[in-house]
């Protein structure tokens, strides 16, 4: 995408934020709600946060398909938030459920975001609105890691 390249700003803005509310909601239900119904919210967030790592790697695959010269490291590296996404979801869930994976989401949500602050590939204009909503997701990933540590 060309630096010329204008998106719908306030479309794009509603459409991301609003993708931040199952996050910050999934975080809070786990704060407030008792067993089983915590760990139900905890599982939805774990793959809330796995759907979302794929759409984000969906984005650079787009990325990588209108770039003047596609690069095949482009695509594999698009492919990297998938599946690191979903690679830890099934130990997260059967082998050894915990709060540890809700750092391991934090972390892999953090990678994207500096990815995508230093790539130029990225619209500039663009940056601000994924660093704020990254912030808000890896907060809400954070505290989901407190709830279940410290409350259960």
């Amino acid at each position: 995408m060309t630096e010329q390249a204008r998106f719908p700003e306030k479309t794009v803005f509603l459409l991301t934020a609003t993708g931040a509310i199952p996050f910050i909601g999934l975080a809070v239900a786990m704060a407030l709600l008792d067993a089983p119904t915590n760990s139900t919210a905890a599982l939805w967030l774990q793959t809330y946060s796995a759907v979302i790592l794929s759409f984000l790697g969906g984005i650079r695959w787009g990325l990588a398909l209108t770039s003047r010269d596609p690069k095949p490291g482009s695509f594999v590296l698009s492919v990297c938030p998938c599946l690191a996404g979903w690679a830890i979801l099934p130990p997260a869930i059967i082998l050894a459920p915990g709060p540890i994976w809700f750092l391991a989401y934090a972390g892999l949500f953090a990678l994207q975001l500096l990815w995508d602050l230093r790539s130029a590939e990225v619209p500039s204009s663009f940056k601000p609105l994924r660093l704020g909503v990254s912030l808000v997701v890896i907060a809400s990933l954070i505290a989901a890691w407190g709830v279940q540590r410290f409350l259960f």
